[in-house]
């Protein structure tokens, strides 16, 4: 086995952590990606930086948070990517870095000088078969090689929603009896952020779904998981590749996706809300040999996009630039090592003219969640996650979980000042024993 083994990256799109049966899920079957969990390991908590694709991708493939690129919604128009970007970083150390499909780093496919060869434009028609010709003939043997191939679905569903006609083929129908039921958490909870309802009302024409039905719910799950399937279907298609090309002992393995959606939990569909369904993806990885097989880890933070260039610069025995953010999870992957991150930070933004913008901030601890959003009522939210993982039960709104509200609050606060998160600081719920020189300090702060 080579020191410097080839890496394969598969990327879905809009894929929540929970679309896989061997999560648990009992509404579909992805045999594919159940493969990749037993022959590798699974990392159960790993959440994006930013629930939207193109400031997710743009983190994933920088390794900075997306408000330090300046990248907060889809309409960007200028590449922030430098050469210290993943593609440029590997393709330096002597990789052979080539990328198929969805890129929607800014423009929807890579290009030339994005560091990686396009094989494939966006579109999942096409894509494996492109990806077998690299493998077969398009690839260097004397080089090891970072291969990206980055699917649309199950991202279609958002066409679904709103009755358009999807890219690659529209799903079957099915009888009422036969869609998955709704989630525990389905509906509006109590004490939920107001500002995420009025920006799920101003943008009904995007998410198509304010006139939904508990049936209609039903069916848009059953959409969904047979989406997932038949992107799974295509992840089996690229594991048989490395399989006859003799490649699977000596490639790494990586799956993984640039945000989740809601599929009815709290009534929401599509992304950049805050819901765990929306910010935690899959992460499977395989490296035969090196990283253990069927294990699932469950308590390790991961922050994808953040961690996703470190790690990866670790494996191809390449120094990534300094003071980045993320951490390198070989150590975790390999030894079984505890990573030394007890929380995480989540962003976003919605992409709408009115003002205020809304913007919320989450951070992610192993048990509680914290999530502020910019403006609105019960625009706190403080969850259990051991006792309630479908956040169901605000506590920000009980006096007696007072202090750890207090303690989250600050942490947030720490963290904005340290990564200069100026678009978020003043619109914090600051801790109530801040000091004054502190209040002084964010809001002469320039933004």
């Amino acid at each position: 086995m080579s020191d410097r083994p080839n890496i394969l990256l598969i990327m879905a799109d809009q894929m929540a952590a929970h679309m896989m049966s061997n999560a648990g899920n009992p509404d579909l079957s992805t045999p594919a990606l159940d493969r990749l969990a037993t022959e590798g390991t699974r990392m159960d908590r790993a959440y994006v930086t930013f629930p939207l694709c193109v400031p997710a991708r743009t983190s994933l493939l920088t390794g900075q948070y997306p408000h330090t690129l300046g990248v907060t919604s889809n309409d960007v128009t200028s590449d922030v990517l430098g050469p210290d970007s993943l593609g440029h970083l590997l393709e330096g150390s002597g990789y052979q870095c080539a990328y198929a499909g969805k890129w929607h780093a800014v423009q929807p496919s890579a290009e030339p000088g994005d560091g990686f060869e396009p094989i494939k434009d966006f579109g999942d028609r096409g894509l494996t078969e492109a990806v077998d010709r690299f493998l077969t003939t398009g690839r260097d043997p004397d080089r090891p090689f970072f291969l990206v191939a980055s699917f649309d679905d199950p991202h279609t569903i958002c066409e679904y929603a709103r009755d358009q006609p999807l890219y690659y083929g529209d799903t079957p129908a099915a009888p009422l009896r036969e869609t998955p039921n709704l989630p525990p958490n389905f509906g509006r909870q109590p004490f939920e952020p107001q500002a995420l309802r009025q920006e799920q009302h101003d943008q009904a024409k995007v998410y198509g779904t304010s006139d939904y039905t508990p049936e209609d719910w039903r069916h848009y799950r059953y959409a969904y998981a047979r989406l997932v399937e038949r992107m799974d279907a295509r992840v089996g298609e690229l594991l048989d590749m490395l399989d006859r090309a003799g490649l699977a002992q000596d490639t790494v393995v990586i799956f993984t996706s640039d945000h989740g959606d809601g599929d009815a939990s709290h009534a929401w569909n599509q992304k950049t809300a805050l819901y765990e369904e929306i910010v935690r993806v899959p992460f499977l990885v395989r490296w035969p040999g090196k990283v253990a097989a069927g294990r699932v880890d469950a308590d390790t933070l991961v922050s994808v996009c953040l961690d996703m260039l470190p790690t990866l610069a670790q494996i191809a025995q390449v120094r990534p630039e300094p003071d980045l953010p993320g951490q390198n999870l070989l150590p975790v992957l390999r030894d079984g090592e505890v990573l030394d991150r007890e929380r995480l930070v989540v962003q976003t933004s919605f992409p709408t003219a009115a003002a205020p913008v809304t913007r919320g901030r989450a951070v992610v601890e192993h048990r509680y969640k914290y999530v502020v959003y910019s403006w609105g009522q019960h625009r706190e939210q403080l969850h259990d996650l051991h006792a309630d993982p479908g956040e169901m039960t605000n506590l920000a709104v009980e006096s007696r979980h007072h202090a750890e509200l207090e303690r989250l609050r600050g942490a947030l606060l720490d963290w904005a000042r340290s990564t200069s998160d100026f678009q978020m600081l003043k619109r914090l719920a600051l801790p109530q024993d801040t000091p004054e020189q502190v209040v002084e300090e964010i809001y002469a702060t320039p933004y």
